[in-house]
């Protein structure tokens, strides 16, 4: 029986995990930072009241890119 590696995916998973928190940290800042697919500036989307049930979290216009979160209020 042979062992699995899963290093590649776990290299990849962390890298992805690292890119995400980096881009929501820059985007909370009040920084400019653009979708890598359309090239527009991504904005953070909190939620309007508590009772809000629209999506939250970090998108591009398009919404090509978007990094769901959640907020407690």
């Amino acid at each position: 029986m042979s062992k699995l590696d899963f290093s590649d995916i776990n290299k990849n998973s962390s890298k992805s995990f690292h890119e995400q928190r980096n881009t929501i940290k820059k985007v909370c800042l009040g920084k400019t930072v653009l979708c890598p697919v359309c090239q527009q500036a991504l904005k953070l989307l909190p939620p309007k009241n508590k009772n809000d049930e629209s999506k939250t979290g970090v998108s591009c216009v398009k919404g090509c890119t978007f990094i769901e979160l959640e907020f407690e209020l």
